[in-house]
């Protein structure tokens, strides 16, 4: 099993967002050297507690030009927000830059002030999506490109640069509701499964219902490489310093998931789904979120679970959040790293 980190990039009002980034490009560089396989920052907007990372393929290409190996992911794109040949021409640029490193993720985005604060109708983001990865995919395979959709028209254009890998970077979507795993599963796209978003006992259901759909498709429904899951995880040397280290930063996880949708709670008309996030939210604690999405443990305890989930989910990778809510210190996330690579890594060789 392979293992990368996720960077969603927290900033509170007391960190500097200078160090926050450099940090993350420090740690980073450090995976490599650990052993880590894979980096995979993801595109959010317009709140800093959130995160303060608009523009992973920036960051990505700093990374690129501090590691030779690591594996540059991006999960995820916001493909709706987005310009699909602006899109497929990031990504190849980054492709050529880091000689053939790119995994590109994409999802739809679920967070309502995203699509208002850009002007897009979030009911559209579906056929958004699927529409733009359709240019995006024929923009690098094909010659000169032209395109006739309901958002976009291209007339005869070719996208520079082509990427180095082809026919082109690795595809993965974001899956989180019960409909996106089944239609991925017969689309045939790898998929990435964030245990935040649905927690463990709901991706018992889903992930099942992705593999089964591809058997239903006549394609490989057991392949490690087609199922990714995004973990907040936390080693240390007990249960006391774990809690004592992590602990304000998942408080300030859960404050800030919260905020981010009690605004659109009480708006007729608002989304059902947006009100269960809420209610889910409310209802979080550091053990719950311990015992339900993330591993926060000791490196023998995480191995436990690790080996248990490999054993139900059959992944192919794990993306682990080294620091969910972002409060905590860096050198406490690079020794988190450390314990990791050391003592729970080479159980998955």
């Amino acid at each position: 099993m392979k293992f990368g980190l996720h960077y969603q990039l927290p900033c509170s009002a007391n960190q500097s967002a200078v160090q926050r980034y450099r940090d993350t490009i420090e740690q980073a560089v450090h995976a490599e050297a650990l052993g880590f396989e894979s980096v995979w920052p993801v595109e959010q907007h317009f709140n800093p507690d959130l995160s303060i990372l608009p523009a992973p393929l920036l960051l990505l290409a700093a990374i690129a030009e501090r590691t030779r190996k690591l594996r540059l992911g991006v999960a995820i794109v916001l493909l709706p927000l987005s310009h699909p040949l602006r899109v497929a021409e990031e990504i190849a640029t980054l492709d050529v830059l880091s000689n053939g490193r790119v995994e590109f993720g994409v999802g739809r985005g679920a967070i309502p002030s995203h699509f208002a604060g850009f002007g897009i109708s979030q009911a559209e983001s579906r056929d958004r999506m699927f529409e733009e990865l359709e240019i995006i995919q024929r923009a690098w395979t094909g010659g000169r490109l032209s395109y006739q959709g309901r958002f976009f028209k291209v007339e005869n254009l070719s996208v520079v640069p082509r990427p180095v890998q082809q026919p082109h970077p690795p595809i993965r979507i974001a899956a989180n509701s019960m409909d996106t795993f089944e239609l991925m599963g017969r689309m045939g796209y790898p998929i990435f499964a964030a245990a935040q978003v649905n927690p463990i006992p709901r991706l018992r259901e889903f992930v099942p219902l992705y593999r089964n759909a591809r058997k239903a498709a006549g394609l490989s429904g057991d392949d490690p490489e087609d199922v990714t899951i995004l973990l907040p995880l936390y080693i240390g040397e007990s249960q006391p310093q774990i809690r004592t280290e992590l602990e304000p930063s998942i408080q300030h996880f859960i404050q800030t998931a919260t905020m981010l949708f009690q605004g659109y709670e009480s708006r007729e008309g608002g989304a059902a789904h947006v009100r269960k996030v809420l209610e889910r939210a409310r209802r979080l604690t550091y053990d719950k979120v311990s015992e339900v999405m993330g591993i926060f443990d000791t490196p023998e305890h995480c191995v436990e679970r690790l080996k248990q989930l490999e054993r139900e989910f059959n992944m192919g990778r794990v993306i682990c959040w080294f620091n969910p809510g972002g409060l905590v210190a860096h050198e406490r996330v690079m020794r988190s790293m450390e314990l990791f690579a050391a003592e729970v890594m080479p159980q998955f060789a």
